[in-house]
């Protein structure tokens, strides 16, 4: 609704989901998506996703939670020898849609793979070395929230 206020002087702000997707070497893909997740009156926390495989299907399968082979096959695999490239574009991307999120709002990545411990010590170490240090670190839930 283009005309509806969340209050006086507050116009209505659209919160869509984003996407991103690239070609990595050896017929891989990277897709990336952002997700309004968690929404209180003025503010939302966006879910991120990211999944690499060679199929796109697989990788769609997966961000939509189908309970199918692929998706279970993506579930217990690793990125393997593509880590830090795709760490790389991951944060290159989450930069990039933190500036265009409206201000308030924050960004949660959760660390959802088969060896979600081994996942979640090679982020903590990336972001605690090459990003800011906005970033707020749960090791009990594994998780890594961001509200710029």
């Amino acid at each position: 609704m283009p005309g509806k206020s969340l209050g006086p002087g507050m116009p209505h702000i659209r919160r869509i989901r984003k996407t991103f997707c690239t070609h990595l070497p050896d017929n891989y893909y990277l897709k990336m998506r952002l997700l309004p997740w968690q929404k209180t009156k003025n503010n939302c926390t966006w879910l991120v996703s990211l999944a690499v495989s060679k199929s796109k299907h697989q990788i769609n399968d997966w961000l939509n939670q189908r309970k199918n082979q692929r998706t279970k096959k993506l579930n217990n695999a690793m990125t393997g020898i593509w880590g830090p490239k795709i760490q790389a574009l991951a944060v290159r991307q989450l930069r990039q849609w933190s500036s265009e999120l409206p201000q308030g709002d924050c960004i949660c990545f959760r660390c959802e793979c088969i060896e979600s411990e081994k996942q979640f010590k090679v982020w903590k170490k990336w972001f605690e070395r090459h990003e800011s240090k906005g970033w707020i670190f749960n090791k009990n839930f594994k998780y890594f929230l961001y509200c710029p």
